[in-house]
C-alpha cells in the first residue's frame, strides 16, 4: 500500500456537511474554517480569492480546487474588492443548495466538510500549505466533473437514499481532489507527496511502505530507484525534504501510532512489525519524535476517546469542509 492510500484508509473520512452554492454577481462570501477544514471546487465560471497568506487577490477559474486547513479565513467574491457576508448566514433554498447575490452572471461553488481521524491525517496535512488551490488537468477534471454531475443528478432527483449517495460522492470528490493535488501540482507540496510525483522515488517509496519491517539501508533504497547511493540520497533530500532514513523513521513512528490507537498489541510486537529489534529501541525513537513515550501516548489517546464519549466537542476528529 502506498502512503496516499494508507492515509486515506486510516483517516476514515466521513461527510459531515456539503453544499452547492449558486452565487450571482454582485456577491462575496467569507469562510472561516475554525476547527474544520474545507474542500472547495469552483465548478462554474470563476471568482476571486483573498486570504492572509497572499498579498493580492488571486483570480480562480472554473476547474479550480481548494483544500483549506483549520483556522484559516478566506473570501471568495465576483470582484477583488467586493464586500462579503459570512458563509454561516446563507440559508438553503433546497436540499444542499444555497443561493446568494444579485442578478448577474452565476458562479457555482461546491463545498464539502468531512470528519476524519486527525492523527491519521497528520502526514497529509503537514505536507501542504494552510490553503492550497490548483487547476485540474484534463484527466482529473473529467473525473471530478463526472462526480459533480452525479451529485447534481442525485440532488435534483431527491429520491430515497439520495442523501446517502451524495455523502459517498462527496467523499469520492475529496479523495479525487487530494489525488489531483498529489499528481499534478507537486511544486505546491513537499515531503512524500512530491516524492510520489517522481517516477524513480515513487518506486522506492512504494517499496518502503510495503515492508517497513525490513532493515532498510540507503543502498537498498537507491537500488529500488535504479540510482547510485549518492545520487539517490541527493535527489531524495531535494524532492522529499528530508534524508531517506529520516523519512523511514517518520513513517515507522506513524505506523506505530496507528497500531497503538487501534490495537492492544504489546510494544515489543509493534516494534518488531516496523523494523525495531526491541521495545526499548522503539521507545527511544518514538519519544525523540513525539516528546512522549509510546505507552504514555497510548494512554493519552484512550483518555481522549473516553472524554469524547462524554463530550463530543472534545473529540480529536476534525470536520473538513
Amino acid at each position: 500500500m502506498n502512503p496516499f492510500d494508507e492515509i486515506i484508509h486510516r483517516m476514515q473520512v466521513e461527510t459531515s456537511l456539503h453544499a452547492r452554492l449558486h452565487l450571482r454577481s454582485p456577491w462575496g462570501v467569507r469562510f472561516h474554517t475554525g476547527d474544520h477544514a474545507r474542500l472547495v471546487v469552483i465548478s462554474e465560471a470563476g471568482c476571486w480569492l483573498r486570504w492572509e497568506g497572499i498579498a493580492d487577490p488571486v483570480q480562480l477559474q472554473a476547474g479550480t480546487c481548494m483544500i483549506v486547513q483549520p483556522q484559516v479565513t478566506f473570501d471568495l467574491s465576483d470582484a477583488p474588492d467586493q464586500t462579503t457576508i459570512a458563509c454561516e448566514t446563507l440559508v438553503p433554498v433546497a436540499s444542499g443548495l444555497m443561493e446568494h447575490g444579485g442578478h448577474g452572471p452565476q458562479t457555482e461553488v461546491i463545498s464539502g466538510r468531512f470528519s476524519f481521524e486527525a492523527v491519521a491525517a497528520e502526514p497529509l496535512f503537514r505536507s501542504i500549505p494552510p490553503l492550497v488551490h490548483f487547476t485540474l488537468n484534463d484527466r482529473h477534471a473529467a473525473l471530478i466533473k463526472a462526480t459533480l454531475d452525479l451529485m447534481g443528478m442525485e440532488t435534483n432527483a431527491d429520491e430515497y437514499g439520495s442523501g446517502f449517495v451524495i455523502d459517498r460522492l462527496v467523499n469520492t470528490l475529496f479523495v479525487q481532489a487530494l489525488r489531483a493535488l498529489c499528481s499534478t501540482d507537486t511544486d505546491k507540496t513537499s515531503c512524500w507527496l512530491a516524492g510520489l510525483g517522481d517516477r524513480r522515488l515513487a518506486r522506492t517509496i512504494h517499496a518502503i511502505h510495503s515492508d517497513l519491517s525490513r532493515r532498510w539501508t540507503v543502498e537498498d533504497m537507491a537500488l529500488e530507484a535504479g540510482l547510485s547511493r549518492s545520487s539517490f540520497a541527493a535527489l531524495f533530500k531535494s524532492v522529499v525534504g528530508e534524508a531517506p532514513l529520516d523519512y523511514l523513521t517518520g513513517w515507522r513512528v506513524y505506523r506505530v501510532k496507528m497500531m497503538l490507537m487501534s490495537t492492544d498489541e504489546s510494544l515489543l510486537r509493534i516494534a518488531n512489525s516496523v523494523g525495531y529489534e526491541s521495545d526499548l529501541s522503539l521507545s527511544r525513537v518514538f519519544k525523540r519524535r513525539t516528546g512522549v513515550a509510546p505507552g504514555r501516548w497510548r494512554q493519552l489517546m484512550k483518555r481522549t476517546d473516553a472524554e469524547s464519549e462524554v463530550d463530543p466537542t472534545a473529540s480529536r476528529e476534525r470536520d473538513v469542509a
